[in-house]
């Protein structure tokens, strides 16, 4: 194999606009459908998963920018286009689910209260 064939090998597929548009409307949809979720589940409920609150409003946060630049932020992230195969196999996405599982086994991941109070101040002052 030369290196041309060798390069090809290795370069991750690419979607048209019409399928970004439908994965960044899957994500959002899982991210309404989890916030829906803590609505009906009440403050403790919120209050015990804001881990994942927050790890989910990190990820979604590169899908709810326009989609030209969703696709040149994330054509190249193979974790972000795993969303492709969500909606193959299962028709809705469960990349945030999928992510947060992975970043929550990370032998690092304990945020204390006051990280996740700085982390949502930020955002606050972001917005």
């Amino acid at each position: 194999m030369n290196k041309e064939e060798h390069a090809m090998s290795n370069k991750l597929p690419t979607y048209n606009r019409d399928q970004w548009q439908h994965a960044k409307d899957a994500v959002l949809e899982e991210y309404e459908a989890y916030k829906e979720t803590l609505r009906n589940q009440g403050v403790d409920y919120t209050i015990k998963n804001a881990r994942q609150l927050l790890i989910y409003q990190d990820l979604v946060s590169e899908w709810q920018h326009k989609l030209d630049t969703v696709i040149s932020d994330l054509e190249d992230n193979v974790f972000a286009l795993s969303i492709f195969n969500d909606l193959k196999k299962r028709k809705v996405s469960s990349l945030l689910e999928r992510g947060y599982t992975h970043i929550s086994g990370w032998p690092d991941f304990n945020p204390s209260a006051l990280a996740l109070w700085l982390e949502l101040e930020e955002d606050e002052t972001m917005a």
